[in-house]
């Protein structure tokens, strides 16, 4: 594992993860972590915490 980490490092990736073999999930992840921060920057509560 780290041999196959320093390979991604000398391939030039910021960050490795040797034993995922689809690099689509990495995208798919920040993709998600991006829309998920948004949604948080939105000042309103989200109608569930609501009070009844």
């Amino acid at each position: 594992m780290v041999d196959a980490a320093l390979a991604g490092l000398d391939q030039g990736e910021a960050i490795t993860l040797p034993s995922v073999h689809d690099r689509a999930l990495w995208e798919i992840y920040g993709a998600a972590r991006a829309t998920l921060f948004a949604a948080t920057q939105t000042g309103d509560p989200a109608p569930r915490y609501h009070a009844a």
